[in-house]
């Protein structure tokens, strides 16, 4: 093992080799509940699985390397991997259950492995060039193309997540609607309630304490208890004919939102606190000195100031709330969680990815929105 320079990378790529050449790749399904047959790599692809073999070995002999391009060499191959996995899959996936459109093809274990790996090694590689943003630009543009020429062709249409999305297509927009309410809706209304709190707590610090530990402990409530505890007062709420107009129940979106709110405070609050706390103090005498009054010196120095942590404590709710939002399906609440609890009543682990994989795509994408403003942000005021 002193011959290789990258333990790591030699390491996910033998279990992404190994994976390839004996674990199941699909599951080539008659309907969505009768069981299938399980295929490998080898089965499912042919003579094509070659090159998916190359393409570890590639990765293996990297790993030996210490060239200063190694981990450009790595980004690049193990993006290719990626688009040459999901194509080659979805193009076999058609050949295979074509003239039946009942049948449908569903990822095994293999499958999810592999892109464990290349995950792995890309985030790895990454690393080591994060510097490089034209790179990951273009990786990033050569994973899109894959998905949106592999759309355009068709060639996941006989996946069972891409099935059961057009089975349920229409259900898909008004879930994936009222989960981005609550999740929004929510953070929203916990800025509105903890921003405030957070700022009273920086300027009487008698009160930190009384508005903190209250905000901590509701943070520890599990969910289904809460949901609980919700359930008589707003079943009461409820019978009044403003709140029965808006739907406001015992069940429904209104519990969902409520918990999903207070679960925010926390964070938000914490967070404007810890922002308002760090600013100098020589700053905001020095503004008073300069006959500044405290509103003038609280909007033009303190919140400038104080706003990347508070965005910090935002994004860690938004976060948080968007993946606690599947709850709501428990509630009657909607949203993509609906999705999630039927795939497992029904066994279908795809109607379960129907609703998870949007919420991953939509955490990622909020956490790198925001995360790429705050440091805008503290450009800006450093």
């Amino acid at each position: 093992m002193r011959y290789v320079k990258d333990k790591p990378l030699l390491l996910f790529s033998l279990l992404g080799l190994l994976s390839t050449l004996f674990l199941p790749l699909v599951e080539i399904k008659p309907n969505r509940i009768s069981n299938g047959e399980k295929m490998t790599s080898l089965e499912f692809l042919g003579p094509l699985v070659a090159i998916g073999i190359i393409l570890w070995m590639v990765l293996i002999l990297l790993s030996l390397n210490v060239h200063k391009m190694k981990s450009l060499f790595v980004f690049c191959t193990g993006a290719i991997s990626v688009s040459f996995l999901v194509l080659i899959v979805g193009w076999q996936a058609n050949e295979s259950v074509s003239g039946s459109p009942s049948m449908r093809v569903t990822f095994s274990l293999a499958f999810y492995l592999i892109l464990l790996m290349l995950y792995l090694i890309l985030a790895g590689s990454y690393g080591e060039r994060k510097k490089d943003k034209k790179l990951k630009t273009a990786v990033l543009l050569i994973l899109a193309a894959t998905l949106i020429l592999g759309s355009r062709l068709g060639l996941f249409s006989s996946f069972s997540i891409m099935k059961e999305f057009e089975i349920k297509k229409s259900q898909f927009f008004i879930n994936f609607t009222t989960h981005a309410f609550l999740s929004f809706g929510s953070v929203l209304a916990g800025i509105l309630i903890a921003l405030p709190l957070g700022y009273l707590s920086y300027r009487r610090k008698n009160l930190e304490n009384v508005v903190m530990v209250p905000l901590s402990i509701m943070e520890t409530i599990p969910s289904l208890s809460l949901f609980a505890i919700l359930l008589v007062p707003l079943s009461r709420l409820g019978k009044i004919s403003l709140f029965k107009a808006i739907g406001v129940s015992g069940i429904g979106w209104a519990p969902a939102f409520i918990a999903l709110t207070i679960y925010s405070l926390l964070p938000i609050g914490r967070n404007t606190l810890v922002g308002f706390t760090s600013v100098d103090k020589n700053i905001t005498e020095a503004a008073r000195g300069m006959g500044m009054s405290h509103w003038e010196v609280l909007w033009k120095i303190e919140f400038p100031l104080a706003l990347p942590l508070i965005l910090t404590g935002i994004r860690i709710a938004l976060v948080q709330t968007i993946g606690g939002a599947v709850l709501a399906g428990l509630v009657g609440g909607g949203g993509l969680g609906s999705f999630v609890f039927l795939g497992l009543a029904e066994a279908s682990p795809d109607l379960v990815l129907l609703g998870v994989i949007p919420i991953v795509i939509i955490t990622l994408l909020m956490d790198g929105l925001l995360k790429a403003a705050t440091k805008g942000l503290r450009r800006r005021v450093a």
